[in-house]
């Protein structure tokens, strides 16, 4: 990526490193200065007012990194197409990551035939028409990588040295693709976890292929550099992808302005926030360092620090000597148990027949558990979930503040009961669990990472067929659930970027595309065709802005309007029972002024209200005070009567015992015509609703 030169605020080696002694019980790293261009990243001085820096995250990159920066007369000058244009191999890194991505994709489409719980005969079906030319395909291509590098011309010694490494990593792909392929060719093929992780070691492979290719390292973080005086290079080892650690060593030569990528024999295991020092004759120290612990504690630390003594380097034996155990050179560490997909894929095939029977039978007006036998952690607050009806999924992107943090989308297979973790989970260092202290723009993957909370900031897209995260300052993201990954993403209009706008944009499904509602009372339409927001203007009755933790948008498809509640922030506001309607044909805004408005004041939670076309109304995702018998009734609103009703829905209740879970995703599935409903533990429920059997009443203080 061409970047004028830009000043970047980085510390001397690594901002988070310190000499503190070992910790041996987890902990949460500090936070850092986001208002800063390039956090997590490195720099280190040579000689005669020279440097370097690497790693860290750029928030306002297009790839989410900085890259290379040469220090020159006082300035960060970006030196990463400099080194890609002398670079021979560089194209054919592109085209690997290509592939990459495609077997990438493959695997994806493995797991939600997988996960779709069908018989043997319509899952080979369904293998032998998606799936197979899917591998096929990846298999023809890594076979004409593997002839384009061993054919390449006009190398260095070097790059001739580095082609041979990432040829030997593409034959040994090309083996496991094509075992893949022959294996789905057969007669009644099933995808089964053993082959989904053969899957994701193929596509690990071709990623290192790629990385021997390039003409700088991979993306990390919290990596310290050191430069040699002796040899006059700088040296890099190990760092934190955020989704892996790593132990791989690269030197920089200033003179010759080129990385090289470095082979010994062994290497320490993956860390980061170690520490480096150069000794008296040129070798390397190499101390501490954290490795990931996988917990599952609320708000609990994700790093432990390494205690395994010295590591000396000799860079120019590229050998490492140290007390601890060696491990391969590129090796990768990644989190475990339910921060790994692999965790979702144990235990019987999901069967979609054993849950549609089960649905089937579920009582009228009762909550049902249906309780998965995995659940995703941590604990996902402060948000919704929504329906893919394409790929019948929800799809859940929730956390931030205390809760998860990361960059991954659940999904939820509503026919077979089964949650799915699309890539290992990547957590944003020091940042986990902060409120409005999440980084901005693209993560090393080209992710955003999530907003301190995301309530309905988010929503799924019929139109583009993609699940819109608008609540980021400047962007709109677009998730994919096709590829289960994040798929590029837009500028937002004027009117829907200001301060904190993931907390009051609110966005709601209709056939036209996704609507976005603002803290303005202004409502804009996503235009797929265009890959834009369009904004629609409104006329008649003012509408009311969207209010943090307090209101809601609804789609009437019987009238195709939108229906819009909200009251004040905070308790010493109820709400007053107010609907706003938005005709969607001519823009026309009027009070509707319902039925029993003076006895909402009781409802005690407006961020979850969902229609049920069935039945025609509007089922409010909290619970009234207990009456006399101690039931906590639900609110519903009657579309066609313009009335407020409460029901007497029983069971498993996801609303909480106050009748009000600001963690709670509530969903309407017509397909099914049932209610979903999951909680901030990744629980499931489940609802029949029959208005006419739930002891309809008018709504009562």
């Amino acid at each position: 990526m061409q970047r004028s030169a830009f000043l970047l605020t980085l510390a001397t080696v690594v901002s988070l490193v310190s000499a503190a002694p070992p910790r041996r019980r987890p902990y949460r790293l500090p936070d850092v200065d986001i208002k800063q261009r390039v956090i997590w990243g490195a720099s280190c001085n040579g000689h005669q007012g020279t440097g370097l820096a690497f790693g860290g995250q750029d928030q306002q990159a297009d790839d989410g990194r900085p890259h290379t920066r040469l220090l020159k007369d006082g300035k960060w000058v970006a030196a990463c197409e400099e080194l890609r244009r002398s670079n021979p191999l560089q194209q054919l890194s592109r085209r690997v990551r290509q592939v990459r991505d495609l077997q990438k994709n493959a695997m994806a489409l493995a797991r939600r035939i997988y996960f779709k719980g069908l018989t043997a005969q319509a899952e080979a079906r369904l293998i032998a028409r998606e799936l197979v030319p899917m591998q096929r395909r990846a298999v023809e291509d890594v076979a004409g990588l593997v002839a384009a590098v061993r054919t390449k011309k006009d190398m260095t010694a070097y790059a001739g040295a580095q082609a041979e490494r990432a040829t030997r990593r593409l034959a040994a792909a090309h083996k496991n693709a094509s075992g893949l392929a022959a294996s789905l060719g057969k007669a009644q093929a099933r995808v089964t976890p053993g082959l989904i992780r053969q899957m994701a070691a193929v596509t690990i492979e071709l990623d290192k292929a790629a990385e021997h290719l390039d003409a700088e390292p991979p993306a990390r973080a919290l990596s310290p550099i050191v430069y040699d005086p002796h040899a006059e290079l700088y040296v890099l080892f190990g760092g934190d992808h955020l989704d892996y650690l790593t132990n791989d060593v690269w030197v920089f030569d200033p003179a010759k302005h080129r990385w090289r990528r470095h082979h010994p024999p062994a290497a320490p295991p993956p860390r980061a926030n170690h520490r480096l020092a150069v000794r008296p004759g040129g070798t390397i120290a190499m101390t501490g360092g954290y490795t990931y612990t996988s917990n599952t504690d609320y708000c609990g630390g994700q790093y432990v620090d390494l205690d395994d003594g010295t590591w000396t380097y000799d860079p120019a034996a590229q050998k490492w000597t140290g007390p601890g155990k060696t491990v391969p050179p590129d090796s990768r560490t990644y989190r475990t148990g339910p921060f790994a997909p692999g965790f979702y894929l144990r235990g019987p095939r999901p069967n979609a027949a054993a849950v549609a029977d089960r649905l089937a039978a579920l009582p009228a007006n009762t909550w049902v558990a249906m309780a998965p036998p995995h659940l995703p952690r941590l604990n996902r607050d402060w948000g919704t979930a929504v329906i893919d009806p394409d790929r019948d999924v929800v799809l859940r992107f929730s956390g931030g503040h205390s809760a998860h943090g990361g960059t991954d989308v659940l999904h939820y297979h509503l026919a077979t009961n089964r949650w799915e973790l699309p890539f290992p989970v990547e957590f944003p260092l020091g940042q986990l669990y902060a409120n409005t202290r999440y980084p901005n723009g693209y993560n090393f993957n080209r992710r955003p990472w999530v907003t301190g909370h995301t309530y309905q900031n988010y929503g799924y897209d019929t139109v583009a067929k993609r699940m819109l995260f608008a609540g980021r300052p400047n962007h709109t993201y677009f998730y994919d659930p096709a590829v289960a990954d994040w798929a590029g993403r837009a500028p937002k209009p004027k009117g829907m970027v200001y301060n904190s706008c993931f907390y009051m944009i609110t966005t709601c499904t209709t056939p036209g595309g996704l609507v976005a509602w603002t803290r303005y009372g202004r409502v804009f339409r996503f235009d797929a065709a265009a890959g834009r927001w369009a904004e629609l203007k409104l006329k008649g009755a003012k509408l009311p802005g969207a209010v943090v933790d307090n209101s809601t948008v609804v789609y009437d498809s019987k009238r195709d309007r939108l229906l819009v509640a909200v009251k004040g922030y905070g308790r010493r506001h109820t709400y007053d029972g107010q609907f706003h309607a938005i005709d969607l044909k001519t823009r026309q805004v009027r009070a509707l002024s319902p039925e029993g408005m003076a006895a909402a004041g009781a409802i005690p939670y407006l961020c979850q209200i969902r229609y049920d076309a069935a039945n025609d109304l509007l089922l409010v995702g909290g619970t009234l005070p207990p009456d006399g018998d101690g039931l906590r009734r639900t609110p519903a609103y009657d579309c066609r009567t313009n009335r407020w009703i409460s029901l007497r829905i029983t069971g498993a209740d996801p609303n909480g015992k106050k009748g009000r879970n600001v963690s709670l995703g509530l969903m309407y599935d017509p397909r099914r015509k049932l209610f979903w409903a999951v909680d901030t533990n990744s629980r499931v429920y489940v609802l029949r609703l029959e208005p006419t059997t739930a002891d309809p009443q008018p709504l009562k203080r």
